[in-house]
């Protein structure tokens, strides 16, 4: 973290600048001069060298300067705070400079290693997508409705939706094609592609759309057709391969959750050789941890189950291991044995619902859920807390 002598010394160099405004002009700035050196400085931020939640907490503190001239912002759909970080890491990717090392992907996880945790409801984070990047976090979320049959607006609750600003597109799917043009421009046309993960650009980044609307078939067609169509059509999503029967990897996965739709005919689009007729499934479905069947090789990459529902099943439940402190050697050994199982069949897993306080058993639980039961994903909202646990 910067120091104390360090801030210092930023503000200073702040401060000369808009001293030197004033100045050099004998009057009151103008929004104009505002606006350079609000661009100034975004600018210097790159050489402080601040990556992960760095930062974030460089950007919270300094807020009340970055965003001087706000009235050029849409805060009130988000957040001045997420309108300012926003232009700070496209604004490379917008130069149209091929120059991955100085990309979003380098500001947002450089020094980041990817962590097993899913961002739960990850739209409700003061920086839906970019603070899950920042931790390294390998798995997203967004809960979708589809709004008078033609576009999908993400929130937790139906009456709080805002189709204009908080949609898919430009809370996701845009700024995902963005940052992943700028880490694949040397070599655009290669079949291998580089991900969101600095560290790791071989790893996938698991993106859970969570249906909320009923009409599950038209928000797929929604999803398949305006949302993530320059994504597949990048070569950025990962998919089933038809013909040779396999998985193959790509910077960023599509789980289908919630009310989705499990018919082939839908998820095919009633062809025979996938939505878009090239062979290719790009969105793959939730399957359930304790009723898993073959089939789901083919359907699936992850399955899911909660923490209480996994205990039960080994004959606790979540309100014993709370109290314990820990998983019992014999709850381990059964919980294991499922999601061994389920890697067996070449899926990942993800346990959501694990206890939340206090954090000495928060600690205990992820390390054993992520260490001795080897479960690729974990769900914590917490995640400056993640961070240090796992």
């Amino acid at each position: 973290m910067l120091g104390l002598k360090g801030c210092l010394t930023i503000l200073t160099g702040y401060a000369i600048a808009v001293c030197a405004l004033f100045s050099s002009r004998g009057r009151n700035p103008s929004l104009t001069d505002w606006e350079k050196l609000k661009d100034q400085k975004i600018l210097n931020i790159d050489s402080f060298g601040l990556t992960g939640h760095h930062l974030l907490e460089f950007f919270q503190d300094n807020l009340a300067f970055l965003g001087f001239s706000e009235g050029s912002y849409h805060h009130k759909h988000v957040s001045l705070y997420y309108d300012v970080f926003k232009e700070y890491i496209l604004r490379r990717a917008s130069s149209k400079k091929c120059l991955p090392v100085e990309s979003a992907i380098a500001k947002l996880n450089k020094d980041v290693n990817p962590m097993p945790v899913h961002s739960h409801n990850d739209y409700w984070r003061k920086l839906p997508l970019f603070e899950g990047l920042a931790y390294g976090a390998r798995s997203t979320e967004a809960d979708v409705w589809n709004i008078d049959e033609k576009i999908l607006a993400v929130g937790h609750n139906e009456a709080y939706l805002d189709p204009v600003e908080l949609t898919l597109d430009k809370l996701y799917t845009d700024p995902l094609l963005e940052i992943l043009d700028e880490v694949n421009c040397q070599d655009s046309d290669s079949d291998r592609k580089n991900g969101v993960f600095f560290n790791s650009p071989e790893t996938s980044l698991f993106f859970y759309i969570d249906f909320k609307s009923d009409d599950n078939e038209l928000t797929y067609k929604l999803l398949m057709q305006q949302y993530l169509k320059s994504l597949i059509d990048s070569g950025y999503l990962t998919y089933y391969d038809m013909k040779k029967n396999e998985i193959v990897w790509r910077p960023v996965t599509i789980v289908l959750t919630g009310n989705y739709p499990t018919s082939l005919e839908i998820l095919d689009n009633g062809n025979d050789d996938g939505y878009f007729e090239s062979y290719q499934r790009f969105a793959f479905l939730d399957a359930p941890l304790l009723s898993l069947e073959p089939k789901y090789s083919k359907l699936s990459v992850v399955t899911t189950v909660s923490f209480n529902q996994l205990m039960k099943h080994c004959g606790s439940d979540s309100w014993k291991v709370s109290l314990r402190g820990h998983m019992d050697s014999n709850e381990v050994t059964c919980a294991k044995s499922l999601i061994d199982d389920a890697h067996a069949l070449k899926l990942k897993t993800r346990i959501w619902g694990a206890p939340t306080w206090p954090s000495n058993l928060v600690k205990t639980i992820s390390h054993q859920i992520v260490h001795d039961l080897g479960s690729d994903l974990l769900n914590l909202d917490d995640l400056y807390m993640a961070s240090s646990l796992i």
